[in-house]
């Protein structure tokens, strides 16, 4: 989520959205530290000490997010890069039944280390399985005895399941959440150092909106979609034709009666005035007479 300082406009620097944990500038400063005073036995050993507290400095990197405010979207739970997008069965930790979508991602090394809510919603359960120290790199998403975090959150939309993994050596997950916290979408819920995998479990239905090897950025990018609203055709439109001089409503209007004819109807009209006449029937009168009219004119 995005820090709540200072607005952009304000900002010396409104580009700068990432930082690094205490601890992580602290182990830097440490492995500097120990560095200087190892070249000064020998120069190489410079190396020993300030290229691992390089390591942990990365390993600790955060990053300011700004979440779209959507309770449709399903967000990017980490930065990296979409792997697989298919139907499987949720882990057994996460207490999810039946088949469900998996957005598989995985991230680098150098990613981010924040692990946001892919939705805004209730934790109802989280677990945790250590790893091995023999496990340092996490090259495949099942390989055994790798650090693994679950969380299962229960939003709008329903169940969402969520699978964190990363190597078993060093502590490198670390979960900010519990069970029965209410977090809104895009909140960090854990850190995890030095990149991993995350599996994000999906109910059926919805759309992707993402496909594989689209690069994600953690708690802004939306990667599924519910409730997409169709687009409602308009209806319609039909143009009215303009009345011709065949047609007999338009010879039926007073316009085109003849002015003795209009003059009767007219009193006719007035004299019934508590009663109102049908339209049609008076247009139907004006026909008559003026038919009338005519066949007098054809006689004389």
């Amino acid at each position: 989520m995005a820090k709540r300082g200072k607005p952009m406009t304000e900002r010396s620097l409104p580009w700068l959205q990432s930082g690094f944990d205490l601890e992580g500038i602290v182990g830097f400063l440490a492995g500097w530290l120990i560095g200087i005073l190892l070249g000064m036995l020998w120069g190489p050993l410079f190396w020993i000490g300030f290229i691992p507290g390089v390591v942990i400095l990365f390993a600790t990197r955060t990053a300011e997010r700004v979440s779209p405010e959507d309770g449709a979207l399903i967000l990017a739970p980490c930065d990296g890069a979409v792997v697989s997008i298919e139907e499987a069965d949720p882990p057994e930790p996460l207490g999810l039944v039946g088949p469900h979508r998996r957005i598989r991602i995985s991230s680098s090394p150098f990613a981010a280390n924040n692990i946001h809510a892919v939705t805004e919603g209730a934790i109802e359960h989280t677990e945790r399985e250590m790893g091995a120290a023999e496990n340092f790199a996490a090259l495949r998403p099942d390989t055994p005895g790798l650090e693994v975090l679950y969380f299962s959150l229960t939003g709008a939309i329903g169940k969402v399941g969520m699978r964190v993994a990363t190597g078993g050596l060093g502590p490198r997950l670390v979960s900010k959440a519990d069970a029965g916290d209410h977090v809104p979408a895009g909140k960090t819920i854990a850190t995890r150092r030095l990149g991993g995998w995350c599996d994000v479990y999906v109910p059926l239905g919805g759309a992707p909106q993402v496909e594989p090897g689209r690069t994600l950025v953690g708690g802004e990018t939306a990667i599924w979609r519910y409730g997409a609203v169709a687009a409602v055709p308009e209806p319609d439109v039909v143009e009215e034709e303009e009345p011709t001089e065949l047609d007999a409503d338009y010879l039926a209007t007073p316009d085109t009666t003849p002015p003795e004819v209009a003059e009767d109807v007219e009193e006719e009209v007035k004299a019934k005035s508590a009663k109102p006449e049908d339209p049609a029937e008076m247009f139907a009168r004006l026909r008559r007479e003026a038919s009338k009219l005519s066949g007098e004119d054809d006689q004389t």
